[in-house]
């Protein structure tokens, strides 16, 4: 049947107020009456009284089935003090779930403590000494284990760090439980996860939650496992558009599914390979050229060296893969601008892209440009970054999160929100594009507002920015004809001010031509 959305203001559209779908495709933009002339019998009318109309919105970097787990698992996430911590814990023990193997969870923020040496396995032993435990901290870089877990892991106080991470001790060598960047992932292989029919049940009602902020498309960056869970759940029930950009463990499992990076359908593409080229800002493990404030050995982590990054990339690209690289700190995004720049090719155009870019040298951005480098960024991350931007970058200020500055140079770029470690909220991306404001106090002074970008060019990132950023840009992130029929509504926000994006939600979600989520 096909559909006419009428009396609307269509994005980009000011010449029209109604849009005909037909078959999951924009059928025509223009007047009602055209619409009503080109639809078939039995057309469907909707009148959205004057609201906004807008291409859906793609989360162009998320670990959704992270997101999807925040139900099973305790979320410290609020948590400010230790004994917060520990009643969250015990709390959450009195009534977790049965049948759960291994507590996961965690998104503890060492930034929000005054103590952190009182977060070790003492603390968890104390309330689980009989189920292993290991928490994600909030940026995901640093995990908090306890005995149960080490032990699984065979992990004692003879263990070597890794390159690239290690092992928190106490003063007398032993572990602490605290393992710190790569040093998380030698664990990864004994968790065990809830059962497959519960994890799939979250992630269904995590896909109908984000129906209300427009979404209908992600990028996930997660294991093969967790991406056979959603796309299982998206075969059962609700479902979103999805592009995974898998990690250097499932690497040969990426070969067997027989596409080169960025082909597949829209309802899946195979992404990028997944490298970590350094820490994160609230760790101080984000690489940077200069020194943090009162630690003069600590640059940050650059997790490979570049003879070591260049022979991946070098590899991927041999076997059709493009490059999906964290990189957070201005000296681990300029190694891995001279790792694309070093495998650039003006006959074989690929798309690679950076993920994060927190902070970047004026010069580096003009290589993005010079080379086609793209950029992934998650604006909702600024809101929460500037305390310790102001505290730990204040040297580098200039450079953190140059959005204009990325935008103006015609960087290709689209946005994200890296849920779980920030809300997957675009509305508040938008907010923090625009305003560069610290969520938490919104009346103290913006961050470097000359790097403010305007509400197109935030939209842009959500909508064809993102669509670029999975190389769908020709059918999706835009309302025109021809174009899949993914759109939600907004209530009307031309005459608001910005404050208004930190309330909004949709009143209408259409994906492939279907309502997914109403409430007009």
């Amino acid at each position: 049947m096909d559909t006419i959305l009428y009396n609307a203001k269509i994005y980009a559209q000011p010449a029209a107020d109604a849009l005909l779908i037909r078959d999951g495709y924009i059928y025509h933009v223009g007047s009602f009456a055209d619409c009503k002339h080109y639809a078939r019998a039995g057309v469907e009318a909707v009148n959205l009284a004057g609201k906004n109309l807008l291409p859906a919105f793609t989360d162009a970097h998320t670990h959704f089935v992270e997101y999807a787990k925040h139900g099973l698992y305790p979320d410290l996430s609020e948590c400010s003090t230790i004994d917060g911590i520990i009643n969250s814990l015990k709390e959450y023990r009195r009534n977790m779930p049965k049948g759960l193997k291994w507590i996961l969870g965690g998104m503890w923020d060492q930034n929000r403590l005054s103590d952190i040496s009182a977060l070790n396995k003492k603390l968890l032993d104390a309330i689980f000494p009989d189920i292993p435990v290991a928490l994600w901290s909030r940026d995901y870089h640093n995990k908090l284990c306890n005995s149960q877990a080490l032990k699984i892991a065979g992990f004692t106080s003879d263990v070597k760090d890794p390159a690239g991470g290690r092992f928190e001790r106490f003063p007398d060598g032993e572990l602490n439980g605290i393992l710190f960047e790569k040093a998380t992932e030698l664990i990864d292989p004994y968790v065990v996860q809830a059962d497959d029919s519960t994890l799939i049940t979250a992630i269904k009602k995590s896909v109908g939650h984000v129906y209300k902020y427009g979404i209908t498309g992600i990028h996930s960056m997660e294991y093969d496992e967790s991406i056979t869970l959603l796309r299982d759940a998206f075969e059962q029930g609700p479902k979103l558009r999805l592009c995974w950009h898998f990690m250097e463990q499932d690497y040969e499992k990426a070969l067997q599914i027989a596409l080169k990076s960025y082909e597949g359908d829209e309802w899946f593409k195979l992404g990028g390979l997944k490298l970590f080229a350094d820490g994160t800002l609230g760790s101080k493990s984000a690489a940077i050229f200069e020194s943090y404030p009162g630690e003069p050995e600590n640059r940050g982590i650059l997790r490979y060296q570049d003879d070591e990054l260049f022979e991946i990339a070098e590899r991927a690209r041999k076997d059709g893969f493009s490059l999906t690289i964290h990189a957070i700190g201005d000296r681990a995004v300029s190694q891995s601008i001279d790792c694309f720049v070093a495998l650039h090719d003006p006959q074989n155009s690929v798309l690679n892209r950076i993920e994060h870019v927190q902070a970047i040298r004026a010069q580096d951005i003009t290589r993005l440009k010079e080379y086609g480098i793209s950029v992934s960024l998650q604006p909702v991350h600024l809101m929460a970054d500037i305390p310790q931007i102001r505290d730990n970058w204040q040297h580098i200020g200039d450079r953190a999160y140059p959005i204009k500055s990325i935008v103006d140079a015609g960087v290709g770029y689209g946005f994200g929100s890296d849920s779980p470690i920030e809300s997957i909220n675009p509305f508040l991306g938008i907010y923090a594009a625009m305003e560069r404001k610290n969520y938490a106090d919104l009346s103290v002074c913006a961050l470097s507002q000359d790097e403010a970008i305007t509400l197109d060019e935030a939209i842009f990132g959500y909508t064809s920015g993102a669509a670029a950023l999975s190389g769908s840009e020709n059918l999706r992130g835009k309302l025109q004809k021809g174009f899949l029929a993914d759109m939600f509504v907004l209530d009307e926000f031309d005459l608001r001010d910005s404050d208004f994006w930190l309330s909004a939600k949709s009143r209408l979600t259409i994906l492939d031509g279907m309502t997914v989520f109403s409430d007009i």
